[in-house]
């Protein structure tokens, strides 16, 4: 050739090293999980990383646009990453909504009264709301043993309680004597010839005997 003029930069999204290069063949890609926009990159350090939360798993990308986001249920922390293996699932308990996550404090909890099991949740809609007779209090809960019973002598019928104080007593008169109940029907009525003026009981030792006459 001529002139330096008629040398031409290897294209977007990728390098050459060597000078002397007679072809485009000698022009390399940038690796999976990097790009490069620019034309004419002369080695490859010029590639730039995907950032965290996404990832590319072909090689010779020429934009940052070409790194594809973790889907929503998934982040990944590491910047280059090249295949989309490398985007980790939320634990059970969280979940996020959104794409492109680049933490794992991205993954948001479980509302108290509800539970994920399920790893890698994408929406708040996987939290389950912990059955009736049951709750939980604290957030982040990963599978339905967590959510606990409520005491005998009490009840509760509405799912997603997240408070022990939704339990309600049973009332005078009536008595439970199992956890969990989660309806007010399940509390049984003193025997006939018995009395209670106590709510919240668990036995019918609470049931006392009606005075003679």
């Amino acid at each position: 050739s001529a002139a330096a003029d008629d040398c031409i930069e290897c294209a977007a999204g990728r390098y050459a090293v060597a000078s002397g290069s007679v072809s485009a063949d000698a022009c390399i890609g940038c690796a999976a999980g990097r790009y490069v926009a620019e034309l004419g990159s002369d080695e490859a350090s010029d590639c730039i990383a995907c950032v965290a939360g996404k990832y590319v798993d072909v090689a010779g990308s020429s934009a940052a646009s070409d790194c594809i986001d973790c889907v929503a249920g998934k982040y990944n922390e590491v910047e280059g990453s090249d295949e989309a293996s490398d985007c980790i699932d939320c634990v059970v308990g969280k979940y996020i909504d959104v794409s492109g996550s680049s933490e794992a404090s991205d993954c948001i909890e479980c509302a108290a009264g509800k539970y994920a099991d399920v790893a890698g949740s994408s929406l708040e809609s996987s939290c389950i709301e912990c059955a009736a007779g049951r709750y939980v209090e604290s957030t982040g809960s990963g599978a339905a043993a967590d959510c606990i019973g409520c005491a005998a002598g009490t009840y509760v019928e509405s799912t997603g309680s997240d408070s022990a104080s939704d339990c309600i007593d049973c009332a005078a008169g009536r008595y439970v004597e199992v956890g969990g109940s989660s309806l007010a029907s399940q509390c049984i009525q003193c025997a006939a010839g018995k009395y209670s003026t106590t709510i919240g009981s668990d036995s019918s030792t609470d049931c006392i005997d009606c005075e003679a006459g």
